[in-house]
């Protein structure tokens, strides 16, 4: 539990993580930084666990009392700073780090936070978490886990070494996804594309009724998208605004125009990422295979303007009007 070699993808990190506490040479603040699944929380922990292992070499030794309590979830000297709001505000920083991290670590030489959804720090969170990364005791060892890092005060990052975990092929996470027993391999393959490069996010979805419904649901509207007229088109934007505060079903609906792409051109369905609507996708390849790529780009470029806080209402209809042009 919790070793480096139970982590897919990102060796080069793990690498210099892993060089890092051999060498005796660790910093006081790291900021991991990927999209959700991606594997920070794993990360982190394997780091953290690698930190305070009395008996460290290239692995946590996992017999030492501090990695077997580490194992057990209970680890006195490693404090989970999270937060019950949408935001990690400065009362979460004071009450959770500022008003502990001038005592000492209980039983061993590190004291690590890792602070969960750190991208969701207020300014004032920064700002009071500022003067500690500044002048941090000799034990403490701070762990950030972000989505993006634009939202951090540069005066933050100078103070952190940033860390960006890499997506993972999607045939390493298909093949992750199958070994583990996770869904069967024919599954596997759209849920690692679904998952975009990040483990974690392909199990959710595969967790997800939610979303394997919307996925029946949008691919159905889909094929039936090419003998719809205009008009009822446009009233599937209406119909969709229940997706508002979730972009999966743009990538349900990227995904089909790749797997027509896919279909129409190279007429083989072992290039199909869908392979259970196989039958669905080759009777829907009928449009020539640059009206297919045009209509791919616009749905990437809705994404985009959601992305951008445009209206959604708005961007979905123009983007229908895009699927719905003529074949030719």
């Amino acid at each position: 539990m919790y070793t480096y070699k139970e982590i897919w993808g990102n060796g080069r990190l793990l690498q210099h993580l892993q060089n890092a506490v051999n060498n005796g040479k660790t910093s006081h603040a790291y900021l991991f930084v990927g999209g959700a699944g991606a594997g920070k929380r794993m990360i982190a922990k394997t780091f953290a666990k690698h930190l305070l292992c009395t008996a460290p070499k290239e692995e946590p030794c996992g017999v030492c009392d501090s990695c077997r309590v580490f194992d057990s979830g209970n680890h006195p000297d490693v404090i989970h700073v999270t937060s019950e709001k949408k935001t990690l505000g400065v009362d979460e920083i004071r009450g959770q780090i500022l008003e502990t991290v001038d005592i000492k670590p209980y039983h061993y030489d590190k004291k690590v936070y890792i602070i969960h959804q750190a991208h969701t720090m207020t300014v004032q969170a920064q700002n009071a978490l500022l003067k500690t990364l500044e002048e941090p005791p000799s034990y403490a060892v701070f762990l950030l886990l972000a989505e993006n890092m634009d939202v951090f005060l540069p005066t933050v990052l100078s103070r952190t070494v940033t860390l960006k975990l890499n997506p993972i092929a999607e045939e390493e996470v298909s093949r992750y996804l199958t070994q583990k027993g996770a869904v069967p391999s024919e599954e596997a393959v759209f849920f690692a594309a679904y998952g975009q490069g990040r483990i974690g996010h392909a199990l959710e979805l595969i967790e997800d009724d939610t979303f394997r419904q919307m996925r029946e649901e949008i691919l159905t509207k889909m094929s039936r998208l090419p003998a719809m007229s205009l008009s009822d088109a446009l009233l599937l934007a209406k119909e969709w605004e229940v997706y508002k505060n979730d972009y999966r079903f743009l990538d349900i609906i990227g995904l089909w125009y790749r797997d027509l792409l896919a279909a129409k051109s190279l007429r083989d369905e072992g290039f199909i990422i869908q392979k259970d609507k196989k039958d669905m996708i080759f009777q829907a390849a009928s449009e020539p295979s640059e009206s297919l790529a045009k209509k791919a780009a616009a749905v990437v470029k809705a994404k985009e303007r959601f992305i951008q806080n445009g209206n959604f209402r708005l961007i979905l209809e123009v983007m229908l009007m895009e699927l719905k042009e003529n074949r030719t």
